[in-house]
């Protein structure tokens, strides 16, 4: 049988059946094997099958970029950095009147608000208020019911009756730094006694 020599080149070592081949300069094994053998070459077989067909220095994305896209092209950075809690200064101080269908909640302000930055979101018992003012100064109104209720007598801290949240509404006033809050009742003909509804154990 034939023997290996450190100095073969192009011969045919048949102990095992392996061809020993001299690479030529400049070329890697991948691209030799590439050339001679094509699609049987033992290089492609073994690539994964999303590379094949690329040398192996390209980069190739495994995932599908347009998965990531919504097909409306570049977006802007938001600049609102979010309202972080723990900076809001929160005001509890509140005056109302019935109007009849609604219910005017009145809000005073330690500052002027005509040119800060207002989110509102009504919730069927409660609302959250943030005022973001050009200083960067926060000021928030919440008002929430109490988690864990389940019947009307045990429910606390919310507005006193339900309103209907799609209904409501705010207004920054043009000449004091106060905000009115206008609350749909949900019960046009239910007269408010109270704004907030208390823990019916604290009557007792």
């Amino acid at each position: 049988s034939s023997h290996f020599k450190p100095n073969m080149t192009q011969e045919e070592y048949t102990g095992d059946e392996v061809l020993i081949e001299e690479v030529p300069n400049g070329k890697s094994a991948f691209d030799h094997s590439k050339d001679k053998a094509k699609d049987f070459s033992y290089y492609y077989a073994h690539q994964p099958e999303s590379t094949k067909g690329f040398p192996p220095e390209a980069k190739v994305r495994e995932e599908d970029p347009l998965t990531r896209a919504d097909g409306c092209g570049p977006k802007a950075l938001d600049e609102q950095k979010e309202v972080v809690m723990d900076n809001v200064r929160w005001l509890s101080t509140m005056s109302f009147s019935d109007d009849g269908k609604v219910v005017k909640v009145y809000i005073d302000f330690p500052e002027e608000i005509k040119d800060a930055k207002i989110t509102c979101e009504f919730e069927r018992f409660g609302v959250e208020l943030i005022a973001r003012l050009p200083s960067g100064r926060l000021y928030g109104v919440r008002v929430k019911d109490a988690e864990g209720w389940v019947l009307e007598h045990e429910r606390k801290n919310g507005w006193a009756h339900e309103i209907v949240p799609e209904n409501c509404k705010h207004r920054v006033s043009s000449s004091s730094p106060k905000i009115t809050l206008t609350l749909a009742k949900k019960d046009e003909k239910e007269k408010w006694y109270e704004l907030r509804k208390k823990d019916i154990r604290s009557t007792f």
